[in-house]
């Protein structure tokens, strides 16, 4: 609840702190998924791309099936490509819709793969 405070209040490292402190002391448990998507949000608005998407792999990862996993796989998508490693963002945004074919993230990896000219 910390950390969502903190991200709420835009204090983005408190925030990705707190997340990652409850990662770690929590491994596996049933928030740890959250705790990581929300972690990459804050490292997100850091600018600090590659540890986001560090942090939305692990969020999809622990739980490919959790309440999460269709919004970190988009956002994984979304931060390879702004890493500049659009082939890797298109195959990941393409399984956003195969895993995932009525979640809004869907639309939006449809749409993020269309500006970035996916085949």
């Amino acid at each position: 609840d910390r950390g969502r405070a903190a991200l709420d209040q835009g204090e983005f490292q408190a925030a990705a702190d707190l997340f990652a402190a409850f990662s770690r002391a929590y491994t596996g448990g049933p928030l740890t998924g959250e705790a990581h998507f929300l972690r990459g949000e804050a490292l997100a608005q850091m600018g600090e791309t590659a540890n986001a998407a560090r942090a939305y792999l692990e969020a999809f990862s622990g739980q490919p099936n959790g309440p999460r996993a269709a919004d970190a796989l988009l956002r994984l998508g979304q931060s390879l490509a702004d890493l500049g490693q659009v082939q890797e963002a298109c195959v990941t945004l393409a399984e956003v819709g195969t895993r995932f074919p009525n979640a809004s993230a869907a639309l939006e990896a449809n749409s993020s793969m269309q500006s970035l000219g996916c085949q």
